[in-house]
């Protein structure tokens, strides 16, 4: 079975025990935990390896992928607790409007060995920075 090319927003399943909220578990190879701050940076990533799971554990981002050529844009916050899943080759990037930085874990999912290249932001392409810039607006 192949990789999926395409992302996926997937809602997560809590449950109470006593005074304390649990996320149900999600598959990974590692977990990384990420503080997005507030400044507006025009970077994307894309992984070579590895499929990236991402929920906002504090605040709120707006996370943006290309695909088709085209930015979309997919608003992540505490208080609605979902999943998006990344897999390789798909470039994104994160847009934080708030005032504070935003807290986010990734259970990452290893597809094969760790390339250096992967956590090197690069800009955003000057044909979609218009665009870019209209959705951190």
């Amino acid at each position: 079975m192949g990789l999926a090319r395409y992302v996926e927003l997937l809602p997560i399943q809590r449950s109470f025990s006593g005074r304390t909220l649990f996320s149900e578990p999600q598959a990974s190879d590692e977990t990384l935990i990420a503080e997005v701050g507030t400044d507006r940076i025009d970077e994307l990533f894309c992984h070579r390896n590895q499929t990236d799971q991402l929920m906002v554990l504090r605040g709120s981002i707006d996370l943006v992928v290309l695909q088709q050529k085209r930015l979309h844009r997919i608003t992540l916050r505490e208080d609605e607790p979902s999943l998006v899943r990344i897999p390789p080759g798909v470039p994104h990037g994160a847009i934080n409007r708030g005032r504070t930085p935003a807290l986010v874990v990734n259970a990452v999912l290893r597809h094969g060995p760790n390339d250096p290249r992967d956590y090197r932001p690069r800009r955003v392409p000057p044909a979609l920075l218009d665009q870019w810039r209209s959705l951190a607006a």
